[in-house]
């Protein structure tokens, strides 16, 4: 009898152990079983996007107190990172690292994303300033001298245009400068453009501070306007800006976090506040500075969402006025 009690109780003693080692172990097993954060950068390692990427994965990493894998996909204008994070699951773990080309690639792919149904919207982080840059023997000094200077040239100036807005950017001076002014010549990103100018093979481009700023000291370059609605910061902020001379000249760097589409409002919510935090992150300032960076602190995915839709819409009609059609 006393034998049996006693089994009794070690099994008991048994089951007790068991339920109180799966109510132990749940938290840790579902921790283990969440996919770690991925924060797509649609461009190759060490470019200007990437670099900047992984300065905000190593703050959100600090605020979320968790690893962030920045996860390379680079190909098509930005498009196989962008399909890669619309189809990955909305559970706010794949995050998009996007800048300008959400925009321009509604009209200038045929892909079928859309980057406000396919995506939602986090947060913009920050403006890019944009440098309107010449080869130094063009003689071009200021923006009035570009239509001299494309009268001059045989055939017109060759405008470096990498993927995106950038390259839309060599049609709007076209637009500015009138028929037969400009040429516009591909290529694969802003370092290769930026190559071709310094060789000079081009006669002007269309870039990020950061990429144009170390060129300067060559002396085989010269800035020549911002190309954005506002004043470049410093050391271009004297600069004048295209739109003064031609008031439909704009080009806008951004970049911002974006998730699939789907993903819960709790969850977008919670991205916003951290990324919040971190844009204010004294780290995150000083690496940022002096590279032609604009931060933004405060803002909501509605914000966000709606300077993409500003853009799409300021594209679409510059699309209508040059003809152009996605390819």
């Amino acid at each position: 009898m006393k034998s049996s009690a006693f089994a009794w109780v070690a099994a008991a003693l048994r089951a007790f152990h068991v339920v109180l080692f799966l109510f132990l172990a749940t938290p840790v097993m579902a921790q283990l079983e969440k996919p770690p954060m991925r924060l797509v950068v649609p461009t190759p390692a060490g470019g200007p996007l990437d670099l900047v990427g992984r300065v905000f994965a190593t703050a959100l990493a600090r605020e979320s107190g968790e690893p962030v894998i920045v996860e390379n996909r680079p190909g098509a204008n930005g498009l196989i990172g962008t399909e890669a994070v619309a189809r990955s699951r909305p559970d706010g773990r794949t995050i998009l690292l996007a800048a300008e080309f959400v925009a321009s690639n509604v009209v200038m792919s045929k892909a079928d994303v859309a980057p406000l149904r396919d995506l939602a919207p986090v947060i913009e982080l920050m403006r890019v300033d944009l440098v309107v840059v010449v080869r130094k023997s063009l003689g071009v000094r200021e923006p009035s001298d570009l239509q001299r200077a494309a009268a001059q040239q045989p055939g017109g100036l060759n405008c470096a245009a990498p993927p995106g807005g950038l390259g839309l950017a060599c049609e709007q001076l076209k637009l500015a400068l009138g028929p037969g002014s400009v040429v516009t010549v591909p290529y694969a990103g802003v370092a290769p453009a930026m190559n071709a100018l310094l060789g000079g093979q081009v006669d002007i481009a269309v870039v990020p501070y950061d990429a144009v700023a170390p060129q300067l000291e060559t002396g085989l370059v010269v800035a020549v306007a911002s190309a954005g609605p506002e004043p470049a910061g410093p050391p271009f902020e004297k600069l004048p800006r295209m739109m003064q001379f031609w008031p439909n000249f704009t080009v806008v760097g951004f970049m911002g976090v974006m998730v699939p589409a789907g993903t819960p409002p709790a969850t977008i919510a919670g991205l916003n506040r951290a990324f919040n935090n971190v844009l204010k992150d004294p780290q995150v300032r000083d690496a940022l500075r002096g590279r032609g960076r604009t931060l933004k602190v405060g803002g909501s995915p509605g914000e966000f969402g709606a300077s993409i839709a500003e853009r799409i819409d300021y594209y679409r009609r510059l699309a209508d006025a040059i003809g152009l059609k996605p390819q």
